[in-house]
């Protein structure tokens, strides 16, 4: 396992915090003394370490977020994952502000007890190792503090390690437009003091690619919501900014390739599958990988008390069903992103399923483009085998402590018997599983496993390079080159240049590879909502009515919507304890 996870064990005696109990609870420097800790380099580094581990838990199970988007299914708590228009949707993440804010913490330790360090620091190769500790821990807080004001606007900021909740709770909101030029500023630092590439021990750690990706991104952003306000200048010197950034790391000097050179590798054994079955971990972390956030797998955790499950990813449990790890299916792909998935023959969209109940049509399992037909599928982008399971797809049965058996199971929806050669399906909602993330090595429970989260890959970078470019320039010869790229991966055929000519259809183009491309890595929530596409995800009145694969109702979406259920996805409810416990801090105008 990586070494970042092997200090986890230390989050007791480093950067230790009381209990979570408010908002913005302080790192208790009292529980250990910096005279008696941060006296080497390797104190330094510990701490650092705790730090991600802060992180790792505020973005946590970031899958979950496409749950609150029109391609994923979800009932994890603790995420957005109800589409509205209720009064509570954006109202359940309290968890997720308050994690978001000990990450804050924990990197504001980390680097003010650095820089003392570096006061007295003589030694050049020790200066060097505290300034790399120093910008990774400003970049944890950049990327924290970017989740903050994506999700709830103005938020507060500091710098310092708090004094008590006195402190916490005299601050008052700051500017999502100053916080962004801070965390822009961090960043510029961070970028002159972390290395380009880690050796293989430090997989995990921040690269100087992480950063400057990531300042791309935060620019990004920043440049969709400034067109969205009317500001054309404005967006325009950030989206020049973001693809400048996007194509720093694009260099030869960086090392990143698309995993296995791009190729597609077999229509039932796409090489994209490798990318998250936790098998090819190294593989892709020598490619492909911008940013990640470690899973340590089994046997962490007993010595702190901890379970395991705290230390291993969680793809089992969620993605899986009872015959596969005995997950609990807690997310599921939609119809609409089955639908997104294009065909080998022309490049274009095949026609939509046509969802069928077995009970009203005796052909609904042979029926031409019947969901519940196989052949429905056939002749698609690669990617959809390596990411979702229809009926009629098969997988290897995985017991529960983690054993891949030699049993092939076919799912069939709706199927309950617990033995082969069906699996067990109770719980599938949509009418599909995924395939994504159900790893086929066995050796790991189902919240044991190794597999990395991947916050940012190469993929993600083309897309967001060929976006910005666009909105500038237009499409160009370059960013129909990237975007080929990531269709070669799927097998698809090059886009027609012809047709996506235009800046609006090239941006279709975008947005169709980044469903599909990124689908269940939680990108899909937060393109809607900068894209502002909201309301035209689910017009009014009748917003979007989903059913599964037998058309039996699922629930509908935005139908008979206001003005205000659109508003409240666009920003989010801050916690209402914190706004009790902090009378200056205000509530957003959505959810007054």
């Amino acid at each position: 396992m990586k070494k970042i996870v092997y200090f986890t064990l230390l989050l007791t005696i480093i950067c230790s915090s009381s209990c979570k109990k408010a908002l913005l609870d302080e790192n208790d420097p009292g529980k250990l003394s910096t005279a008696n800790y941060f006296t080497k380099v390797a104190d330094a580094t510990s701490a650092l370490y705790g730090a991600y581990v802060a992180s790792r838990e505020a973005f946590y199970k970031t899958y979950a977020w496409d749950g609150a988007s029109d391609m994923m299914y979800s009932r994890i708590s603790g995420r957005p994952y109800s589409y509205g228009p209720t009064s509570s949707f954006g109202s359940g993440l309290s968890r997720h502000w308050n994690d978001l804010y000990r990450s804050v913490n924990r990197a504001n330790y980390v680097i003010e007890n650095t820089r003392g360090m570096l006061a007295k620091e003589t030694v050049a190769a020790n200066i060097d190792e505290l300034h790399r500790v120093e910008g990774e821990a400003m970049f944890l807080r950049a990327i924290t503090y970017f989740r903050l004001i994506d999700l709830w606007g103005d938020v507060p900021y500091y710098e310092n390690i708090l004094n008590g909740n006195a402190e916490a709770y005299s601050l008052t909101k700051t500017s999502k437009a100053t916080i962004k030029d801070k965390i822009i500023a961090d960043l510029d630092l961070a970028a002159t003091y972390v290395p380009i590439t880690v050796i293989k021990s430090e997989q995990g750690r921040a690269t100087r690619a992480a950063i400057i990706g990531y300042r791309g991104k935060i620019k990004l952003y920043w440049a969709c919501w400034a067109k969205n306000a009317g500001n054309t200048a404005e967006a325009t010197t950030n989206y020049n900014g973001a693809a400048a950034d996007f194509a720093e790391i694009m260099k030869p000097a960086y090392g990143r390739s698309l995993y296995n050179a791009g190729l597609p590798g077999s229509a039932i054994a796409p090489s994209y599958g490798e990318l998250f079955d936790g098998a090819h971990e190294d593989q892709a972390y020598a490619s492909e990988i911008i940013f990640a956030f470690t899973n340590g797998g089994p046997n962490f955790g007993a010595s702190d008390g901890q379970s395991d499950q705290f230390y291993g990813d969680t793809y089992l449990y969620d993605f899986g069903t009872r015959s596969t790890g005995a997950g609990g299916v807690n997310v599921a792909p939609t119809m609409r992103l089955v639908n997104r998935y294009q065909l080998l023959s022309t490049g274009g969209f095949a026609p939509p399923v046509v969802p069928l109940n077995p009970g009203s049509a005796a052909d609904a399992r042979t029926r031409t483009n019947s969901a519940l037909n196989p052949e429905s599928y056939a002749g698609r982008d690669y990617r959809l085998q390596a990411t979702v399971m229809w009926d009629g797809t098969t997988i290897n049965e995985i017991l529960a402590d983690g054993t891949v058996t030699s049993r092939v199971l076919t799912f069939q929806f709706k199927t309950t018997a617990p033995t082969p050669p069906f699996m067990f399906s109770e719980g599938a909602v949509t009418g599909y599983l995924y395939r994504k993330y159900i790893r086929q090595i066995s050796g790991y429970a189902r919240e044991s496993g190794p597999q990395d989260s991947w916050m940012m890959r190469l993929a993600d970078v083309y897309l967001m390079y060929a976006e910005a470019v666009n909105e500038v320039s237009g499409p160009t010869a370059e960013c129909f080159d990237l975007v080929d790229k990531i269709r070669k991966r799927g097998n698809l055929p090059p886009l027609d240049r012809s047709v996506f000519a235009t800046k609006s259809a090239f941006f279709d183009a975008i947005e169709q590879e980044r469903i599909v491309e990124l689908a269940a890595e939680g990108s899909r929530f937060f393109d809607l909502r900068r894209w502002n596409k909201v309301e035209e995800t689910w017009p009014q009145p009748n917003g979007y009515t989903a059913v599964d694969t037998w058309n039996i109702f699922i629930r509908d979406e935005f139908k008979n919507a206001i003005a205000r259920d659109f508003q409240r996805f666009y920003i989010m409810q801050i916690p209402g304890t914190e706004i009790l416990n902090n009378p200056k801090l205000t509530q957003n105008e959505p959810w007054l």
